[in-house]
């Protein structure tokens, strides 16, 4: 005996269409984890990066290390530098790839109509903390700063790396992480422990 017979024994005014449009409803009705509700619920095939140095910010991003006669190094991923001339003081972040990312120069109006000189310590000092402000809200807490024995020595570029590490900026970038060889016969050497750039630490 079949079911739609039972439930006509059972039920007087039973009617097999009712339930064969129940049932079917319920088959393709989905859940809200199920189906999107709309199309801007539904998973892209492609995903694009909006943050191209979401990379490099987890220290996975490649960095190049140029060539080694250059007279200039590159092992970095921004690079920040200083330029004084005989008119205005200039505080540029380059990107590796040569794209500039922050600058602030005393050529601005801003700084023009505050400052009396534009290349003493007070234009310096002014530069630092807009430059280290312009990193911070651009997302860079970290830049490479290659100067050599001689330039640390000038009064002016210290107060303006002490104007920098006030501000939050880190000058200094961390290496590259490289993953562990398998290949790599290091039977006598004791493996470091590294840390991965995207663990959290509690």
């Amino acid at each position: 005996m079949s079911n739609l017979r039972i439930f006509r024994c059972l039920i007087p005014r039973f009617e097999p269409r009712l339930v064969y449009n129940c049932v079917r409803h319920s088959s393709s009705a989905q859940g809200s984890s199920d189906a999107p509700y709309s199309d801007n619920d539904k998973i892209a095939p492609r995903v694009m990066n909006r943050n191209p140095m979401n990379l490099e910010m987890m220290s996975i991003g490649r960095k190049p290390e140029g060539f080694q006669f250059e007279q200039e190094e590159r092992a970095y991923w921004n690079k920040l530098t200083l330029e004084i001339s005989n008119q205005h003081t200039t505080a540029e972040v380059i990107h590796w790839t040569g794209r500039p990312v922050a600058s602030a120069s005393t050529k601005e109006w801003a700084f023009r109509k505050q400052l009396y000189n534009l290349t003493d310590n007070a234009a310096v000092q002014a530069v630092g903390k807009i430059i280290s402000r312009r990193c911070l809200e651009t997302g860079i807490r970290e830049v490479s700063l290659h100067l050599t024995s001689e330039e640390m020595k000038k009064e002016k570029m210290k107060k303006f790396i002490s104007v920098i590490e006030e501000s939050g900026i880190i000058l200094s970038e961390p290496d590259m992480y490289r993953a562990d060889n398998p290949h790599k016969d290091d039977t006598y050497d004791i493996p470091e422990r590294k840390v991965k750039p995207w663990t959290v630490l509690e």
